[in-house]
């Protein structure tokens, strides 16, 4: 991940700038920025995710960026937490409108991130919001055997697109099996797979939480045939001890760095992205 992850604010075409974080001894965060960033676009680069700490380092930077007199601000939120909390009964909280309220309270303009969880989510968000799709470094990830014979999987139908993306990026043109998907109180069921996967399969995801809907995914598709099972998760959360189970079972995992995850089991191939976010970075993409 880029050095300093959480931790700098970046000038476009003015190099790095370091955010000096700290607390008083009452426990109030503090933030100062360089004088320098006037009349200048700025991108913060950091995480929303829990801690709750994270969340409130990335808001103060923005609005003491603002105060120094910042252009415009750019929060690059490689993964953008709270993205699943985007329908709620009107008693519930909204996480996601949450999130977008606060950014733009603290004078965020618009926010990039890595495979936001779902397309609707600018709506709700209420800012500009670019998704960077991380299809070809994934694809470029795997080895050549995968790439050659490996069935495409979506563990639900929200994840064809992804599964495809994969699968294109590759050059490979095969149809994308996917697994039909519900809900109960005690967690995920499968109802069974469309079409059939061959011996080699690779389930596309956009995050790695729990491993519940991973795990009762890949149990579908040894029942379906498949003897090597990978997963391709972009976001490795790995909360709980469920997703364990993938370990247990031999399934290959791959995920990229948008989360610092300390549980992250060392048998996970990770992929960098700091080439994906570059161009923004450097002011030639957004």
């Amino acid at each position: 991940m880029l050095p300093g992850y959480e931790r700098f604010a970046l000038g476009t075409g003015a190099g790095i700038e370091r955010v000096v974080v700290g607390r008083f001894p009452n426990g109030e965060l503090h933030v100062e920025v360089p004088e320098r960033v006037e009349g200048r676009r700025c991108i913060v680069v950091g995480s929303i995710s829990p801690p709750a700490g994270n969340l409130e380092r990335l808001t103060l930077a923005a609005h003491a960026l603002r105060r120094a007199g910042a252009q415009r601000v750019t929060a690059m939120l490689p993964y953008l937490a709270y993205a699943r909390q985007d329908r709620a009964a009107r008693t519930e909280s909204l996480g996601l409108a949450w999130i977008g309220e606060l950014l733009r309270a603290s004078g965020v303009n618009e926010v990039v991130c890595v495979d936001v969880h779902s397309a609707d989510a600018g709506d709700l968000l209420g800012l500009p919001l670019t998704s960077l799709s991380p299809a070809g470094l994934l694809a470029a990830a795997l080895p050549p055997s995968w790439c050659e014979e490996a069935t495409f999987v979506a563990p639900d139908e929200g994840a064809i697109d992804r599964s495809s993306a994969v699968a294109n990026a590759i050059g490979v043109d095969r149809p994308i099996v996917w697994a039909r998907k519900r809900r109960t109180p005690i967690g995920v069921e499968h109802l069974g797979l469309v079409a059939s996967p061959t011996s080699s399969a690779l389930v596309v995801d956009d995050i790695l939480d729990t491993g519940g809907t991973l795990v009762s995914c890949s149990w579908q598709l040894r029942e379906a045939g498949a003897s090597q099972i990978g997963v391709m998760a972009t976001h490795g959360l790995f909360t709980g001890e469920h997703w364990r189970a993938l370990i247990a079972a031999g399934v290959q995992i791959w995920i990229t760095d948008t989360v610092l995850s300390r549980r992250r089991p060392g048998q996970a191939r990770v992929v960098p992205v700091a080439a994906l976010l570059a161009p923004v970075l450097t002011g030639n993409s957004i």
